[in-house]
């Protein structure tokens, strides 16, 4: 995702623009990491937007 995107994505979540700046400050720092972004969302009253995350990672190995 763009930081456009993400920055929408917060916009229509309904987070303030002091709200929205400080988490993608923290994504230009530290880059997106759809977890930790929707942990802090929790954290800060918001239900997680950012529910769709690579599966992959977590899923068993085929062999």
């Amino acid at each position: 995702m763009t930081l456009e995107e993400i920055a929408l994505e917060l916009e229509l979540a309904g987070l303030s623009r002091e709200q929205q700046i400080k988490l993608l400050s923290s994504i230009k720092r530290g880059g997106f990491d759809a977890k930790a972004i929707d942990k802090k969302l929790i954290l800060m009253g918001f239900a997680p937007i950012f529910t769709i995350y690579d599966d992959e990672e977590d899923a068993p190995k085929k062999s």
